[in-house]
């Protein structure tokens, strides 16, 4: 469980509520129909428009895996295991064998993989990683990309729930009393405002953000790997490995 981004939504959560008790005691003022729809309707059909809906969809398993799941990346515990198959590689590749399937991390297994086959050059090797890598890079930086998308959505259509609600509002005009209804009206008009902003800056952007953020740290260590395993295949000297890969850490 990744509770950086538990703390986040339940300080977001945390500060609405204090907003909407402030202005109003009845928060049922604030559950206006017309605007949910609009804005959660409306930023449904766009982006199944601009996406396949079956992606659009499959943004829930990203939510829960990639922003919610414990996706803490461990540069020191890669490193570790690195330096371990390194000694173990000392007597011949072969030695690595028995520790494949005690790797936990499915990049590093598959660069350990290809080193032990003992079948691919160095050359193809880097090639090789350096291909997934950018695979990877590019589909996770497409699903925050959706996401910073979508978020674009919800201001416009609150603004339109809003325009629909001041549209209202003008036909009142005239009417015995309309003076005493203009005041309800308007406040309700603009709830679909409320939403659209609270929508797209409170849950579609800072996803954005949180996934390229783990995109960029998951690559970093990505690069760290296929260094680890072209040195491997080399087998390099373990002080010379363990510096290099320390190079890819903050001093």
């Amino acid at each position: 469980m990744n509770f950086s981004s538990i703390i986040g939504i339940s300080i977001g959560i945390a500060v609405m509520y204090f907003a909407l008790t402030s202005t109003t005691d009845n928060l049922k003022f604030f559950l206006d129909v017309h605007g949910i729809s609009i804005v959660l309707g409306g930023t449904l059909a766009a982006a199944s428009i601009s996406f396949p809906i079956l992606k659009v969809l499959s943004l829930l398993k990203v939510f829960f895996l990639r922003v919610l799941g414990a996706n803490k990346v461990d540069y020191f515990g890669v490193i570790s295991q690195l330096m371990e198959l390194n000694k173990k590689a000392a007597n011949g590749l072969t030695g690595i064998n028995d520790s494949i399937s005690t790797i936990r991390h499915p990049f590093l297994k598959e660069a350990v993989t290809l080193v032990a086959s003992g079948v691919l050059t160095e050359k193809e090797i880097r090639h090789a990683l350096d291909l997934r890598i950018r695979t990877t890079e590019a589909r996770f930086m497409h699903e925050a990309n959706m996401f910073r998308t979508i978020g674009k959505f919800p201001p416009a259509f609150g603004l339109l729930a809003t325009t629909l609600g001041m549209i209202a509002v003008l036909q009142k005009l005239g009417q015995p009393d309309s003076q005493k209804l203009i005041g309800p009206a308007m406040s309700i008009g603009l709830i679909g405002t409320l939403y659209g902003i609270g929508t797209a800056n409170l849950i579609f952007l800072p996803i954005a953000e949180n996934l390229t953020e783990r995109t960029q740290e998951e690559i970093n260590l990505r690069k760290l790997i296929l260094e680890g395993a072209v040195m491997l295949k080399q087998q390099v000297n373990p002080i010379a490995m363990r510096e290099s890969l320390n190079s890819f850490l903050l001093p």
